[in-house]
């Protein structure tokens, strides 16, 4: 990236903070909270901490920096090294990333490319260039299919808090990523002192990964008497609900239909996310450094446009020199694919190329 390309994203960058800066949602206990922020084409600058939001929001619109991240967990000391910062608690987050949930659409979007002839192809990725012998990197892209598989796991996530952990759907906050998922949020102080291995457990019942094998299962339910109408609780519930929903016109076997309720509503979120006591999260509100689009609240998902209502930086054009780019989408129009080519695009398109390193300022 070069200082032109960098000069350009800060500015776009600042320009957003300067006039969205009521669109950041700071969290409970500022003065706890450990900050850090990426800056462009830079290292992460971590263990900062504010008295109050006016003098983190002052030093964020100082930087402008990439991303902009602070703790799920609360500190005694948060600006000292981690093991001198008494930790506190932690919010229970869960993260939900298209990249992780198998979807048709990744044959077409998730490619290999090379940075230094700009061959591409689908993965998986050949470490060598077949063209030029150079090193290859990997693409993974979003399109609706795959984001709308997101949501639905997200929406899985709720469903699992409110009605298998008692938790009010009012207490669980859904953010858009700013990329390619969603972060939920939960306002539930009983969370808050969960170590990691208890943590685990949670992120693991939602996965369906402490299941007995499905053989078993099946086996169970053959032994259950007629008619007899609700079975358990929790995931046996759930199990039952669907077998029995689907059992008087299924052809295939009890096995393949009890694996087929489980994926259908195990939710696949990252456990090494939900697990680290110590993470910082992009801050709500503030810009994702691969993408320039907005953390942002789901208020509807009803409502909720992933590639219109993020998509925040303005319309102003810049003619960009693009080294490769697959097409996307974003506030109603498709741009590209491009390759080794020069473009004039709107900012908010522009900025999607050059955060990712594909392209320069001209």
């Amino acid at each position: 990236m070069n200082d032109g390309t960098k000069a350009f994203l800060k500015s776009a960058y600042k320009e957003y903070y300067f006039r969205h800066s009521d669109w950041i949602e700071f969290p409970a206990a500022v003065q706890s909270r450990e900050f850090g922020y990426m800056p462009f084409a830079g290292g992460m600058v971590r263990h900062l901490s504010f008295k109050e939001e006016g003098e983190a929001l002052a030093e964020l619109l100082k930087q402008s920096p990439s991303s902009v991240y602070c703790s799920n967990a609360r500190y005694e000391h948060p600006a000292r090294p981690m093991e001198e910062k008494g930790w506190l608690g932690a919010e229970l987050i869960f993260d939900i990333d298209a990249t992780d949930i198998p979807t048709q659409c990744k044959r077409t979007h998730d490619l290999w490319y090379c940075e230094t002839c700009h061959a591409s192809g689908r993965l998986p990725r050949q470490p060598k260039c077949p063209k030029c012998g150079s090193a290859t990197t990997d693409f993974h892209g979003t399109c609706r299919e795959c984001l709308g598989a997101a949501k639905d796991h997200a929406l899985r996530v709720l469903d699992f808090m409110t009605n298998d952990f008692g938790i009010a759907s009012g207490s669980v906050r859904i953010y858009f990523s700013g990329n390619r998922g969603y972060h939920l949020h939960v306002d539930d102080a009983r969370f808050e002192p969960l170590d990691s291995p208890a943590r685990g457990e949670v992120a693991g019942y939602l996965r369906g990964d402490s299941l007995p094998p499905n053989q078993t299962i099946a086996s169970t339910l053959r032994r259950r008497p007629p008619n007899s109408g609700p079975m358990g609780d929790g995931w046996t519930r759930r199990i039952v609900d669907y077998v029995d929903a689907r059992m008087p016109d299924y052809t295939g076997t009890l096995r393949k239909l009890v694996s087929e309720g489980i994926a259908a509503q195990k939710a696949l979120v990252d456990s090494s996310v939900t697990t680290d006591v110590h993470r910082v999260f992009r801050l709500a509100g503030t810009l994702h450094g691969d993408t320039g689009m907005a953390k942002m609240r789901v208020k509807s998902f009803d409502s909720f446009d992933p590639f219109s209502d993020p998509v925040v930086l303005s319309s102003k054009p810049v003619t960009v020199n693009v080294s490769f780019y697959p097409s996307f989408e974003a506030r109603g129009e498709r741009f590209g694919p491009y390759r080794s080519e020069p473009t004039t695009l709107p900012t908010f398109a522009a900025v999607r190329i050059l955060t990712r390193g594909m392209g320069e300022v001209a």
